[in-house]
C-alpha cells in the first residue's frame, strides 16, 4: 500500500476561508438566502479550491441584502477581497 501525500492548503486558501466564513455571519445577520448561505457553508466543511471560494463569495456579496457590504477599510480582508 502506498502512502498518500497530503496536500496542504495555501496561505490564501486558508485566508479565503476566514473571510468565506465572517461573510456567511455578516449575511446570516443581513437575512440573505438561505440556499446561498447553506451552499457556502458546505465549502467550509468539504475540501476546496480558491476558485470554488470566491464563487462562493462572489454568490453571497451579489445578494440585495449584501449591498453595499465591506470589510474595515485598510484590514487584510478589504485588501484580499480588493485584489479578487
Amino acid at each position: 500500500m502506498g502512502k498518500q501525500k497530503t496536500v496542504w492548503p495555501t496561505d490564501r486558501e486558508i485566508r479565503l476561508r476566514f473571510i468565506l466564513f465572517a461573510v456567511i455571519e455578516a449575511a446570516s445577520a443581513q437575512g440573505a438566502p438561505a440556499e446561498v448561505l447553506l451552499s457556502a457553508t458546505k465549502l467550509l466543511r468539504d475540501p476546496q479550491t480558491e476558485v470554488q471560494l470566491r464563487e462562493a463569495l462572489a454568490d453571497i456579496l451579489a445578494c440585495d441584502e449584501m449591498y453595499g457590504f465591506r470589510f474595515p477599510q485598510g484590514s487584510e480582508a478589504d485588501e484580499l477581497m480588493q485584489t479578487l
